[in-house]
């Protein structure tokens, strides 16, 4: 071994102990999950020494994740609820979704201004795109273009409806 390989040794052995650390904080072991991508019950099991992943839930948080009807606003102006082409939001792939929103009394909110925006608490990192509202479909429907999710774990993905001169936020709760 040359002086120069010595010294490059240590330097190599540092960055893939550091890809190694960063790539693992932001992925799941695809023995932890399903085939259809969905994590194991083993995913669900903290370690020990594993920090939260999932904040308390607040006001308008949904109990549990992926619900996907019924989830209301958090002053309970709107109800909302989503579904997504295809079914399952696919992680690392540009998709859509339509939102629902009806008010408490089950009439469709029409003509509303929508914001779609995202985030993984636990990573402190948003989604890799900036979702747009594309379509008012009628209906109180509304297409959400631009759908990404770049990895597996929770998720909340915010909508912010602005109708009737009233604003509220709808919290959707994801675990992919």
């Amino acid at each position: 071994m040359t002086h120069h390989d010595a010294r490059r040794g240590p330097r190599l052995a540092t960055a893939v102990i550091l890809v190694v650390v960063l790539h693992g904080g932001c992925a799941m072991p695809a023995e932890l999950r399903s085939p259809s991508g969905a994590a194991s019950p083993l995913a669900a099991s903290p370690s020990p020494t594993a920090s939260p992943a999932r904040p308390t839930p607040g006001p308008s948080a949904t109990s549990s994740a992926n619900v996907q009807e019924g989830v209301p606003s958090e002053h309970g102006t709107f109800v909302g609820s989503w579904s997504s082409d295809p079914h399952i939001p696919p992680i690392n792939v540009v998709h859509e979704w339509v939102l629902h929103i009806e008010t408490p009394d089950r009439e469709p909110v029409v003509g509303a201004a929508v914001i779609v925006d995202g985030d993984m608490p636990a990573h402190g990192h948003g989604m890799p795109t900036r979702p747009q509202v594309t379509a008012d479909l009628g209906g109180g429907d509304y297409r959400v273009e631009g759908m990404s999710f770049q990895m597996g774990g929770f998720w909340i993905v915010d909508v912010t409806i602005t109708a009737a001169g009233l604003t509220d936020r709808i919290h959707f709760e994801l675990e992919l």
